[in-house]
């Protein structure tokens, strides 16, 4: 009998442990929102942006081939290092960026654990893009739910180059 009272008592503390309540519901994925352009009447007909020195089937970011004057899209940071380099291929044309950054962790919630977070402190460039702005130097989880003319940085290509 006691051992049926054990067993009993061992289920009830166990159903109630694995309470599903205790989730994540934030997010903790920080994406720098960054858009691109060519000028006003000049169309990105195709775009692949990849990581520097990554080349490799499945390193490719983005892979888009819809025709659009003005092309936004969410970029990863690098957790590893200060600064984080893209490879841009616009209308079969590759250029390069470099984006130095610092990174802190923050601590979301007991659910979530921690999220990266960034500021980010100056740019480089290849010379078929004309100009970077940084229109929002923090990076954060918050960042993906920028409005549709928000983002981090704006990219302007060279319509002598593209």
């Amino acid at each position: 009998m006691r051992f049926y009272l054990f067993a009993i008592s061992l289920s009830l503390v166990a159903l109630v442990s694995c309470n599903n309540g205790n989730g994540c519901y934030d997010s903790v994925d920080t994406l720098m929102v960054t858009s691109m352009s060519i000028n006003d009447s000049l169309q990105i007909k195709s775009l692949v942006i990849r990581g520097v020195d990554r080349n490799d089937v499945g390193d490719t970011i983005v892979n888009d081939r819809d025709s659009t004057l003005t092309k936004r899209y969410t970029l990863p940071l690098s957790l590893s290092a200060d600064s984080t380099g893209f490879v841009l291929e616009v209308n079969g044309i590759k250029d390069t960026l470099y984006i130095r950054h610092s990174m802190m962790m923050l601590f979301i919630s007991e659910n979530c654990g921690f999220a990266p977070n960034y500021v980010i402190s100056g740019l480089r460039h290849s010379a078929g893009i004309d100009s970077v702005m940084i229109t929002d130097k923090k990076v954060n989880p918050k960042s993906i739910e920028k409005k549709t003319n928000d983002q981090n940085i704006s990219i302007y290509f060279s319509s002598a180059a593209h």
